[in-house]
């Protein structure tokens, strides 16, 4: 598995065309997603909400490398 996450996590992270030092940051997203992922041996069920019993809420994910804004406050805004 851990060859399989690094190769995932560089593919990531060339598709996006990050340098390398944000491999790490690629592993953790990529293992955080195997986590919330159906899983087989559960029936596809999602590990979390097997144990659990609640939903997971996926809501708050989105692409990986994606444009971001910074909110500044009005009293800091000039031209």
């Amino acid at each position: 598995m851990n060859r399989t996450i690094l190769e995932r996590a560089r593919t990531m992270r060339i598709y996006t065309r990050l340098p390398k030092l944000f491999l790490a940051d690629a592993v953790n997203i990529l293992v955080y997603l195997i986590n919330r992922g159906p899983s087989v041996p559960l029936n596809c069920e999602i590990s979390e909400e097997a144990w659990t019993g609640k939903k997971v809420k996926m809501n708050h994910l989105h692409t990986f490398c994606c444009i971001s804004y910074v909110h500044v406050e009005l009293d800091y805004r000039s031209k």
